[in-house]
């Protein structure tokens, strides 16, 4: 099987303020330990595409997606790299009536991206499984939209409570992808999630590159101080090894369950917490899952 990683593995919020590493060397420690191909974040692009294509080639990755709000100039500079969606990487909304509203736009985005041959998708963290009016949150967005897809965190879905496979079931050919993530414990969805109308709107990051260095440093920085404490830190305390004995996944199942759709649905790697050296774990995901998912 093919597995792909995504380049916000390699440094967390720091990619996302294009911080770290280029990306051609992100690209070749990620073909050095045995992946396929990537998924950028919208600091990725601000890099000229022709070399972003020259780099994928050299290295032989392919790129599959980006998590980026999907907007036209996202979708044609992904169509020209050979990818096969655009991500929303999650907005605010906290009940039915906002969910449905979030479904419309992305059924809109979708609209959009079709003539380019580009999915677009939602990837969920724990909040969407909070439930409203009798269903959750990511029920009414599928139940009230047509045209977009899914990619389903399973990690956060079994912090949320929800068994991966049933969730693919659930939404059958809605799942264009899978975020690849170990999960030892199960939290909950939490309180009712932030309102849009409480939230940020457009993602502090989107427009990260045009910041000057020493702004982006100091995000970062304010970032971790929040990240030190225990309780905004516990998104970090339910992964664990892959395989492990105390993790909540079954992969396998979650593979077959995938296998009904009618369409095939790419794999991407994410790590935020790491329970050993940073490339050994990731490279240690990647070798477990072609080893042991068939």
């Amino acid at each position: 099987m093919k597995v792909n990683i995504g380049t916000y593995s390699f440094g967390g919020i720091a990619s996302y303020l294009g911080l770290g590493p280029t990306l051609l060397e992100k690209f070749q420690t990620i073909k050095s330990l045995g992946f396929d191909g990537v998924e950028l974040l919208p600091v990725d692009l601000d890099n000229d595409v022709e070399d972003i294509k020259k780099w994928a080639a050299e290295t032989g990755l392919e790129i599959v997606s980006v998590h980026a709000k999907p907007t036209e100039e996202i979708v044609k500079k992904m169509a020209a790299l050979g990818g096969k969606a655009v991500i929303w990487a999650s907005t605010d909304f906290c009940n039915r009536e906002e969910a449905i509203a979030v479904a419309k736009e992305l059924d809109a985005m979708a609209e959009m991206a079709e003539p380019y041959g580009i999915k677009v998708g939602y990837h969920n963290h724990e909040k969407e499984f909070f439930m409203d009016e009798g269903l959750t949150l990511i029920e009414h967005m599928a139940n009230n939209s047509s045209k977009f897809f899914f990619q389903l965190d399973c990690g956060w879905a079994t912090v949320g409570g929800f068994y991966p496979p049933s969730v693919i079931r659930r939404f059958k050919d809605r799942i264009v992808a899978i975020h690849v993530k170990e999960n030892c414990k199960i939290l909950g969805p939490g309180p009712r999630p932030k309102s849009a109308k409480e939230g940020p709107g457009e993602s502090p990051f989107a427009k990260a590159a045009e910041m000057p260095l020493e702004e982006r440093q100091k995000m970062l920085d304010q970032f971790n101080a929040r990240n030190a404490d225990p309780a905004f830190n516990r998104r970090f305390a339910v992964q664990c090894k892959m395989g492990a004995e105390e993790s909540n996944m079954n992969w396998q199942a979650i593979k077959d369950a995938l296998d009904e759709q009618s369409f095939e649905a790419f794999w991407v790697i994410e790590r935020e917490g790491f329970y050993d050296e940073h490339d050994k774990c990731i490279a240690d995901d990647c070798a477990w899952l072609k080893a042991n998912v068939k």
